[in-house]
């Protein structure tokens, strides 16, 4: 993972593409997005705001919502990647091998950290706010609620399928490229400072999603792939467990859409304070077997390379 950059190229240098980079990518994503909008629906910018949120246009919708992620967050990575390092996909975390197991201990690890987000909702919600800032982030989660009903428009298998690559596969590609190959990558090695880095990147990551009442459980998950990804340097480990999450609330959608029950009144993701107690142990101990898995992993590929050099 340690590979060398391209000669007079820093990581400190790509921190900063990488950033001007998504800038970019909002600019020519959105630009691109209207334009693909207009192409697939004939319609205006001015139209597009409002059939967003048409549940007639869920396939039109989850289109650009796919392409505008690529624009955002795969392609800034790549594209900073490659300019920095010789091998990009090496960089970013792509050729390191684990075993099942390792990969299964990791998703464990993610599903004791729903728990723990669950509960960090619950804390959230507890922190007194003024009635202005309150109506403000209640307004952003109904926004996001509505948006989440329209992508949840699902009648049967086939739907599922569909919304199961674009709600939770390739966000979890596309933000574990950005943010945990991509910029954590960058800044560990820039700093040489792991944990800052983890922390930073996962504040990062928690603000640009723009929900307060999910700031602290998407930080606290941001973590946990953050240090899913350092402590092995396999990039394919904190994206299946991102997928994890995101697959759980896909399924847990389409079980209520199939049931005919109301969205909002079944996605509770909020869990009691208490169960703090035992999500955070089990985190502990499940990273701890995790890294004892990594270490079996490096020792069974350091045996294999002396067997071929012999």
């Amino acid at each position: 993972m340690m590979n060398q950059n391209r000669p007079g190229m820093t990581d400190r240098a790509g921190l900063f593409i990488l950033i001007a980079f998504m800038g970019a990518g909002f600019v020519v994503g959105g630009g691109f997005s209207v334009v693909l909008w207009k192409l697939m629906t004939g319609q205006s910018i001015s139209q597009m705001q409002t059939s967003m949120m048409d549940p007639a246009f869920v396939n039109e919708v989850r289109i650009i919502q796919t392409v505008l992620a690529a624009f955002i967050f795969l392609i800034p990575a790549i594209g900073a990647a490659l300019i920095l390092n010789k091998k990009p996909l090496t960089y970013l975390g792509f050729t390191q091998k684990n075993s099942l197991k390792t990969i299964g201990i990791g998703i464990l690890v993610m599903a004791a950290t729903v728990v723990l987000s669950g509960a960090l909702a619950t804390m959230t919600e507890m922190i007194p706010l003024s009635p202005g800032l309150t109506t403000y982030f209640k307004g952003l989660e109904d926004a996001y609620m509505k948006q989440v009903k329209v992508l949840s428009e699902m009648s049967g298998i086939p739907d599922l399928l569909v919304s199961l690559v674009v709600m939770a596969l390739a966000p979890a590609i596309f933000e574990e490229v950005f943010f945990r190959g991509g910029f954590q990558q960058m800044m560990t090695r820039a700093t040489g400072n792991v944990l800052v880095s983890v922390v930073v990147t996962s504040l990062l990551f928690s603000a640009i999603h723009f929900s307060f009442y999910g700031f602290l459980s998407r930080t606290a998950m941001g973590i946990v792939l953050g240090f899913l990804f350092a402590k092995s340097g396999n990039l394919w480990i904190p994206i299946l467990a991102h997928f994890f999450n995101n697959a759980v609330a896909v399924v847990q959608v389409y079980i209520l859409k199939m049931s005919g029950k109301n969205i909002e009144d079944g996605m509770d993701d909020k869990f009691p304070l208490s169960l703090l107690f035992f999500a955070v142990p089990a985190i502990f101990y499940l990273f701890k077997w995790y890294k004892n898995s990594i270490a079996k992993d490096n020792a069974l590929v350091s045996d294999a390379s002396i067997k071929q050099s012999i």
